[in-house]
Parts: C-alpha cells; structure tokens; sequence
C-alpha cells in the first residue's frame, strides 16, 4: 500500500522538499517557450550561472539588459511571490549540467572543476573546491532528487525548446508528458526549432551544430550566407524552385521576412491551394 500512497503524493512532493524536477517541467510548459531555442538559451544561461552563486548574485545577473526579454518568463515560471525560485532555478541548471549540450558551455565547465565532477549525481562532490557550506546544500540537493529525474529534466529542457533537434526518448517523453512513437529508437516526437543566437554563456560552436530544425530523413540542408545553414523540407523547396520558379535570392529573403517556420507553414499553405504553381506565379504574390 505504501507504493499506492507515494504515486498520489510524488506530484506533491515540492510541498515537503521543495521544487522537484516533475514540478519544473509542470512550470516550463504553462509558458511559452517550446520551440524557441534563444528563449531557451537564455533560460539555461540563467539557470547553469543560479546553480554556482548565491541569491543576490543571480539576483544582479538578471538585472542585465540582455537579460530583459527572459525575465517575464522567470516571473511567470520559476518564481514565488515576484521573486526569483532560487531552488527551481539552481535544481533546472544542475539537471540541465547532465546534458551533453553542456560539455560545450565554457561556464559549466570551469564549474565542474570547482564541483570536482561532471555534474550533481556524479559523485559525493569530495574532490573540488566547493565550501563546506556549498557541499551540505548540494548534498541534499541531490539527496531528494533521483538521477533518472534529473536526467529527464535536462535533456528534456533542452529539446522541449529547440536548443537540439534530436526526438524525445521515451523516458523523457513520459516525463514531460508526450505522446511518442518510437521505431527503431528513434521517436517521432518532434522539436520545429529555428536557429538563433545564444547568449555569450554558451559556446557557438553548439550552436552551429545543433540549431536546426528536424523535417526528416528528406530534408534538405539550405545555406544562408552570413548565416547558419538551415534545414527545408525536400518537397517545400522543390515546390519554391520548380513550380515558383524562385531563385536561392528570392528563397532567402522569403526566409529572413517571415522566419524559418513561417517560410515553410506558408509554402505548404501554397502547395495546398495552388499545387503547379501557375495561380501564385501569374499574381506574381509570393510569400
């Protein structure tokens, strides 16, 4: 019975222990933020620099005119009474330090030599150079929260907002809520990410490599110079140059007006209505 009882109360646990990483994700996804890989580099930025210092030190960072577009969602997501959830948001930066996306941030990894390990539930933190105080904290920190939580928070995190494009697993698929189907390992729980610039705290060259959204198997790789390339459906491009008869130019600016997604959203509204072609090109009207 004792199993019985704690599947009603895990939900409600922060009650007791504060936030827990299930509470988090139930926080992330009443704001909106899926799919918005700056916001959510922002969001990690925030969160890898609160699992370091202390109150008043985050407390000044957010206050950092780069900072601005974040702290709305902060306020509306990770905080208590107007101010900022310190546990909520020091608990999200250590589960999103078991990502790999973080092996590339320079921050998390001057704080790993400090933590004396890669992350949290990586070992008994005896080997940094982390205070008395700073260990005891952590210690319970960890104590109350299960490495298999963590895990599906941070590598959760970073797919529910773009900052990868690869699928949700089935645990973090579970975890977060999802449906999926997986064949073959693969999941079909996709992220519809575009690219953006991360703040300073991560490296670019993750960035470069993992800011694009996933269309499938026939997606096709579309350079925009000055820029990062872009992943296109097959078909929305082939409709774009053969039935449109649009140059690369032409494709490009169509991208930087509408941005990457409304670029492919409106080019498949075209398809529909007008599959040849022929209406769009004798209006001359292409979005």
């Amino acid at each position: 019975m004792a199993a019985v009882i704690n599947s009603v109360l895990e939900a409600h646990l922060f009650q007791v222990i504060g936030s827990t990483p299930a509470s988090i994700v139930e926080s992330i996804k009443k704001v909106d933020i899926r799919a918005k890989p700056q916001m959510g580099a922002m969001v990690f930025t925030v969160c890898v620099f609160a699992a370091a210092v202390n109150k008043p030190t985050l407390e000044t960072f957010l206050a950092k005119p780069e900072l601005a577009s974040i702290r709305p969602l902060i306020n509306a997501a990770l905080s208590i009474q107007g101010r900022s959830n310190m546990t909520a948001l020091t608990l999200l930066g250590h589960c999103l330090m078991t990502t790999k996306f973080a092996n590339d941030v320079t921050f998390v990894q001057e704080f790993r030599k400090k933590m004396g390990q890669d992350h949290l539930w990586a070992g008994n933190l005896e080997s940094g150079s982390l205070s008395e105080k700073q260990k005891g904290i952590l210690k319970e920190k960890k104590r109350v929260t299960s490495e298999v939580a963590a895990r599906a928070l941070g590598s959760g995190f970073i797919k529910w907002v773009g900052l990868v494009s690869e699928h949700f697993t089935e645990e973090e698929a579970r975890f977060w809520g999802q449906s999926t189907v997986v064949t073959g390992g693969v999941s079909t729980e996709e992220s519809v990410a575009t690219a953006a610039t991360v703040p300073a705290l991560l490296s670019t060259s993750t960035a470069s490599r993992r800011m694009t959204p996933p269309f499938g198997p026939d997606a096709v790789v579309f350079d925009i110079p000055g820029k990062e390339s872009v992943l296109i459906p097959a078909n929305v491009l082939d409709y774009r140059r053969n039935m449109l008869k649009q140059s690369d130019a032409s494709i490009i600016d169509s991208i930087n007006r509408r941005g990457l997604t409304g670029f492919i959203d409106s080019t498949k509204q075209l398809m529909e209505r007008d599959p040849d072609g022929s209406k769009t090109r004798a209006a001359s009207i292409v979005g």
